[in-house]
């Protein structure tokens, strides 16, 4: 494993940090200083150390070259819009609900903090990120955004930015290792002030995930896999490059479009699923609980043999995945292990995920 140290030499730049409370900027003289900040897996940004916090540089999923430099000021107590899930998940496991003064939407909630901050009025639910109200975003009080980034730029970004509010998109789910999807939740430790505590987190994980991994690195024989669902007349399977890919492939199993590329969801019509996973064994993520909900969907999926043996989705409860998967990737693929190799034995019952009855 290598680690990607950013070293940068000692240079001023000058950075608009602005307060909320007192609506106005203040500019302040800041200096990097000679040390980076360890980001192992991750490859869609940097935290780079300043003298007065953290400068964060989002780097484009497509080039890796720098889309956004934003100054995190480490003695500013950030009030956060997060319109994803997963961060959602990361600011919960780090116990810092209270810093959130807006979600996307309640009904996409799993955590019970979060839920009661929502009933009480504590956090509001700003609804999807492509036409999220500028006066709302200005009257909570929030200094922080986070959107998915699966588009074009935030709406009212430059006029939200004159404002002192930062906008950030999250690209963990274009991350190709999930451990470089969890890493995210070093960014959410900088920002709710719980560095030390994030990167402690990541490391159990990162230990927990690669002793799942000395196991699964001596199957031979690995079952053939289908991912994905089928929405309208088209059939969206992670990209052979996708994080989620990866944790198939970690897991001992052989997923039949491994080769596709990129990191976002493969296009398949049914036809095509159908020619070409038949006798395919397993079929993960159906999206639907129940093979009745499955059959109503789509009738012809009866023709798969995983439907009718092997077939898995979400557990009951699909908020707990979109929640909290992202940053517990070493949980996914121990499930995921159970299913395909249960063989294995391994100890314990399935957490994220539940057989398709």
């Amino acid at each position: 494993m290598v680690s990607r140290i950013i070293f940068y030499s000692t240079f001023i730049i000058l950075v608009s940090a602005c307060t909320r409370e007192k609506k106005e900027c203040i500019t302040t003289t800041t200096d990097y200083v000679n040390t980076g900040v360890s980001i192992d897996y991750a490859t869609n940004f940097d935290l780079l150390k300043t003298n007065v916090g953290y400068s964060l540089q989002i780097l484009n999923p497509e080039n890796g070259e720098i889309e956004k430099t934003h100054s995190l000021i480490t003695d500013v107590k950030y009030k956060i819009i997060s319109l994803s899930a997963t961060l959602n998940g990361m600011v919960s496991i780090l116990s810092q609900q209270d810093q959130l003064v807006g979600i996307n939407s309640k009904n996409h909630v799993y955590d019970s903090i979060i839920l009661l901050n929502i009933t009480n009025n504590n956090t509001q639910s700003f609804g999807d990120e492509s036409n999220v109200s500028l006066e709302k975003i200005i009257a909570s009080g929030a200094n922080i955004v986070f959107y998915n980034g699966y588009g074009d730029q935030f709406p009212n970004e430059d006029k939200l930015s004159k404002l002192g509010v930062i906008v950030i998109p999250i690209y963990d789910w274009r991350e190709q290792n999930p451990l470089g999807k969890a890493e995210w939740i070093k960014l959410i430790g900088v920002i709710t002030g719980k560095e030390e505590e994030a990167k402690n987190y990541f490391r159990q994980i990162t230990s927990q995930y690669e002793s799942i991994l000395s196991i699964t690195d001596t199957i031979s024989i690995k079952p053939t896999t289908l991912s994905g669902s089928l929405y309208g007349d088209i059939w969206f399977a992670p990209g052979g490059n996708s994080y989620f890919s990866r944790l198939l492939k970690d897991a001992g199993a052989n997923y039949v479009y491994s080769d596709s590329k990129g990191t976002s969801s493969q296009e398949f019509s049914m036809e095509k699923i159908l020619k070409e996973n038949i006798d395919t064994e397993y079929w993960i993520n159906t999206s639907m609980p129940t093979k009745d909900a499955v059959l109503k969907s789509n009738p012809k999926v009866r023709y798969l043999k995983s439907f009718s043996n092997n077939s898995y989705c979400y557990s009951s409860n699909m908020n707990l995945f979109w929640e909290r998967s992202a940053a517990m990737p070493h949980v996914v693929l121990k499930d995921l292990v159970r299913i395909l190799h249960p063989e294995l034995e391994l100890e314990g019952e399935l957490y994220f995920y539940a057989k398709v009855n």
